[in-house]
Order: structure tokens, then sequence, then C-alpha cells
């Protein structure tokens, strides 16, 4: 399972030793050149990176045409399609709309599954493979008013027993965005290797806001509710010492989580 960790500025010189991959907030590019020219030479050298619409980060994606033209200019490996938070319909019909007016033929996509059941973030994965898409991402906060340190993998295991394609098998891809909790990936270590097959990569600042905020990550996760803050407002953030030390304390206690 590959890893990747939002960082502010103070931490790009350790990218690689942090980070498996780049993931790339695409609205920033147009915002700060700094991180411009930092990720433009780093997507340059990954086997494997994201380049992300912000949907998140800004509440929409960032408009299909300069999603394409960063896509064009920077060059991922995979590109996250068009979403829209929990709306099922209006995720699916964004897809359909940069697929049939901005896709090329080599270039490879990140489909996110959103929608307000288990039923519609299954369809929505049925789509997606119908439409050949490279990975499908599922948000930490899969649907509304559910317990988001749980809700993959209660889906997953649900997905797994009642909607799982054995034809495709060997095509299932998924990439997990963010999370509440990161004790959430000790529930996939022991005894899911039916699911953990099909689990790629995973994108979170977690460990990194965590340890600026002073929270240590210990065997259970963190006893206090995740931070406001995201890193994407936060690049030029001033780190001590000891925030610095704190974060690199809990990112290796995350690795634990996630790998035997």
């Amino acid at each position: 399972m590959k890893i990747s960790h939002e960082i502010p500025k103070q931490l790009f010189p350790y990218h690689s030793l942090i980070n498996d991959y780049p993931y790339v907030l695409g609205h920033l590019l147009n915002q700060d050149k700094e991180y411009a020219n930092f990720y433009r030479q780093a997507l340059q050298m990954a086997s494997f990176s994201i380049l992300d619409n912000s949907a998140f980060e800004l509440g929409e994606s960032i408009p299909m045409a300069e999603l394409y033209e960063l896509g064009a200019e920077y060059n991922p490996t995979h590109l996250v399609l068009p979403d829209k938070i929990n709306d099922f319909t209006k995720t699916l019909s964004n897809a359909v709309e940069y697929l049939d007016n901005y896709s090329e033929e080599g270039k490879k996509y990140i489909g996110v599954c959103q929608g307000e059941t288990f039923e519609d973030i299954a369809d929505c994965i049925d789509f997606y493979m119908d439409r050949a898409v490279d990975i499908i991402a599922l948000p930490f906060d899969l649907v509304p008013d559910s317990d988001h340190v749980t809700v993959r993998f209660r889906f997953l295991n649900w997905w797994y027993a009642n909607r799982f394609n054995y034809k495709q098998s060997g095509k299932f891809k998924f990439h997990l965005l963010g999370c509440k909790d990161p004790v959430e990936f000790q529930l996939y270590k022991y005894n899911q290797n039916h699911i953990t097959r099909y689990i790629h990569s995973l994108d979170t600042s977690s460990p990194v806001i965590n340890g600026w905020v002073g929270n240590k990550l210990g065997e259970n996760g963190v006893v206090v509710p995740k931070p406001k803050e995201k890193l994407a407002d936060n690049l030029d953030i001033k780190l001590s010492e000891q925030q610095i030390d704190l974060i690199f304390e809990n990112i290796k206690t995350f690795k634990s989580y996630v790998r035997k």
C-alpha cells in the first residue's frame, strides 16, 4: 500500500523520505509558485503520482478545463476526475463530461465514489469499472451521518460480500482519500487480506497536522478530535524542532498501522 502525506514547504526537502509518491493539490499549482516548482520536479521523477481536483479543500472540484490544463502541463501518472461530495448523480455526470470531452489515450484516471448509501458507492464502482478508470477512490467521509473512522472498512466488507464481481477481481484498485483518525488503518492490517489486496494507495496529512498541533499518535490512534486545520491553508507554517520531531514520530507510528 503506497502512502503519501501532504506536507508544508518546510518539509519539502524530506518529501522522498516521508512519502512513497507525490500527491498534488491542483488548485495550489496556480496559486503558489514555490509549491508548483517543487511538484513539477517531483512529478517528473515519480513512477506513480496523483493530481487531485481539490474538491475537499474547495468544496467543489476545480473547473474541468483548468484540471485538464494542469494535467497536460504537469503530467502526473494519475488524475482525479471531478466529483461532488456526497452527490452520486453530480459526481457521475462530472466524470462522464470530463471523460467524454477531455480524456486522452494513455492517460490514467482516478474516479471518486460519492453518494448517500453503500449502494450508491457500489454503483459508482461499477460505473468506473465500466469506463476503465484505473483507480477508484474512497473518501474518509464516504457517506453522510456515519462513523467516519470505520465507514470505509465497513463498506469494503459489505461490498465484498454483496457486490464484488469475481470476473473483475484482477482489476480492482482502491485509493483511500484522507482519514478522520489514522487508527482506521489498523482495521485492515490483520485478517483482512480479502480487502487489503485491493487497496493500492492512500493519502492523508493526519500525522503531520496532528504533529504540529501537539497530538501524538499512540497505539490506538489519537484520543482527541480531528484537527480542523487543512494542510493546504498552512503551507508556509513555521515549525519548531519539537514539532518536526513529533511529526516524524507520528509518521513512523502511522506506517506501523498500515504495514505488518
